[in-house]
């Protein structure tokens, strides 16, 4: 049997590794905050209280953190998986940490005898809860098998996209897209109200129409138009907003290397910039919608 350590056990994390449990790999999961290990072990899921225990006899360790430097000190780090876990392992890395520090960490693990693979995912809490998430694997293409078989409990599609970075840039490629999306229903949303117009009805609309997109449908910034989107439940964070700022820096970061406009992922992230500041860092990254109506009611003031 395979054993596999999960590493990160927040919104994403807990759902995933449940999920590789319930399909019969043996499972020991760690996280640094206390809380997040505790709802772990009350779905049934053993776990390690440090990280070196979770991965000392693993085949396989995945990763779901916040940020790259999170996953270097996980992976690279004195306390990390490749000084402890046995020789040859396979780290797969389900994070977004962007093309530079997929290459660093390559290097590294070769360097070792051991492996990695990114597999950066999309489809958000929703995906992670029901199993059906999208991976876009990026590596060594003698591992593409593996990873993609041991991604089957969790995903829906699952592509081999490329050698080291690919992965990382297809997952950044593809969250710009949603950032912008994010960004502009809330501009979309904060104008409905202003025009009076009833939500609900805008949303049927919508989705029959031109302006449709994942992001309005499943994360509507409206309160009570979708019953489970993180707007109808005080905005309590799907996905953080400081997240998705972090996201869309990856994009604009690897857009200026290559000398791409991407003028609209710009504008995007100064407003979310903007809303971290107004004290919405850790709120849904929705809740965008909240600044910018304060924002229209200030000017209007100031107008008047």
């Amino acid at each position: 049997m395979t054993k596999i350590a999960w590493i990160g056990l927040g919104l994403m994390g807990k759902p995933m590794s449940k999920h590789m449990q319930n399909a019969g790999y043996e499972v020991v999961g760690f996280d640094i905050d206390a809380t997040a290990r505790e709802q772990s072990r009350a779905l049934g899921l053993p776990v390690s209280d440090t990280l070196i225990a979770a991965v000392k006899d693993a085949d396989v360790v995945f990763t779901m953190v916040p940020t790259g430097s999170d996953v270097k000190d996980v992976l690279l780090g004195p306390n990390g998986v490749y000084a402890n876990a046995p020789k040859g392992v396979l780290a797969i890395d389900c994070s977004t940490i962007g093309v530079d520090n997929a290459h660093e960490i390559h290097a590294a693990a070769r360097n070792v005898g051991s492996e990695f693979m990114e597999a950066p995912v999309s489809g958000g809490t929703e995906g992670a809860r029901d199993g059906n998430l999208t991976f876009m694997i990026g590596g060594d293409k003698k591992n593409a098998d593996r990873v993609t078989e041991l991604l089957q409990p969790i995903g829906d599609y699952i592509a081999y996209v490329g050698g080291d970075g690919a992965g990382q840039a297809a997952k950044i490629v593809n969250n710009l897209i949603m950032g912008v999306c994010v960004t502009v229903n809330c501009e979309a949303t904060d104008l409905a109200n202003r025009l009076g117009l009833d939500l609900k009805a805008l949303y049927e609309i919508v989705l029959r129409s031109s302006g449709n997109n994942w992001a309005f449908k499943l994360w509507n910034p409206g309160v009570g138009v979708v019953p489970e989107s993180p707007a109808s439940n005080g905005y309590k964070a799907g996905f953080k907003t400081w997240l998705l700022a972090k996201d869309l820096s990856l994009a604009l970061e690897v857009a200026r290397n290559a000398g791409s406009n991407v003028a609209t992922a710009e504008a995007a992230y100064e407003l979310l910039n903007a809303h971290i500041k107004d004290g919405g860092k850790d709120m849904d990254c929705t809740s965008l919608v909240l600044s910018l109506a304060k924002q229209g009611h200030e000017a209007q003031r100031k107008a008047s």
